[in-house]
């Protein structure tokens, strides 16, 4: 590195990001190797985990693909050991995994869907906090981000389980923030709008041409464009990084306006 180049903002630093085998989970493990963090890149489909890893590596970067559920206590905890063992340190935690199973309203929703959508979404994020604050408290430091969503703080259609439980994701990002701030550890929380990535850019193309279902969808952002799945992993960036180091227990809207009015 030529020696007038900034240092990149997480050298030296160890992340953990659930769900990185594509979307937002992708987007971020990406920028974080960017910013000089060695990686675990964890998802519970080991194609596309393997294909995030190989790209980050040929592009000179340092990361390992881990197969885990993040919703059972033994992955979340064989997940954190790995690390440990692999990297001698872990430094951020980025809980993005998660699951959207159903479109209904609460009197279609089962009680199957319900269970899952708060065993990874709410679960997934508690057990893989308990698994790495051990390590975070030992050398008193370290950042967590959650990923909860706009569905946590306003109310959207048609989504009952995704809706509670990233609005739990919420609350509990400020309980956790509460009880280790102490121990020089920051947990924040990101809440996206409507961003396009692989899993649903066919669903927004088909949006665009109807017309006018995309442009109400606009219309609700005041900025008048939807996500890119790098303006949730830049904020990941800040929040995980010295920058924010005096923020903890915050949810932060990345919407475009969205709940701004």
């Amino acid at each position: 590195m030529p020696p007038d180049t900034p240092p990149r903002r997480l050298d030296g630093r160890v992340a953990i990001v659930t769900g990185a085998g594509m979307g937002l989970g992708e987007a971020i493990a990406r920028r974080f190797a960017e910013e000089g963090a060695r990686l675990a890149c964890v998802d519970v489909r080991p194609a596309p985990n393997a294909d995030v890893v190989a790209a980050i590596q040929a592009a000179g970067g340092d990361a390992v693909a881990l197969q885990a559920d993040i919703g059972a206590a033994a992955d979340a905890q064989r997940v954190a050991e790995a690390v440990q063992a692999r990297f001698g340190r872990i430094d951020v935690l980025v809980n993005n995994a998660g699951v959207l199973p159903s479109r209904e309203t609460v009197l279609d929703t089962t009680e199957a869907d319900w269970d899952e959508t708060m065993r990874v979404n709410v679960k997934g994020v508690f057990l893989m906090s308990k698994a790495v604050l051990p390590a975070m408290v030992a050398r008193s430091g370290g950042a967590i981000v959650n990923l909860s969503s706009i569905t946590g703080v306003v109310g959207l259609p048609v989504r009952p389980a995704y809706s509670a439980s990233k609005g739990a994701v919420a609350i509990l990002t400020k309980q956790l923030a509460v009880d280790f701030g102490r121990h020089g550890i920051r947990v924040n929380a990101l809440a996206p709008s409507f961003v396009i990535t692989s899993i649903n850019r066919a669903m927004f193309e088909r949006m665009q041409a109807e017309g006018a279902a995309w442009e109400r969808l606009l219309d609700q952002h005041l900025l008048r464009r939807l996500g890119e799945p790098r303006d949730v992993a830049n904020a990941a960036l800040f929040l995980a990084s010295d920058e924010a180091r005096w923020i903890t227990g915050v949810t932060l809207p990345v919407d475009g306006g969205y709940t701004a009015h």
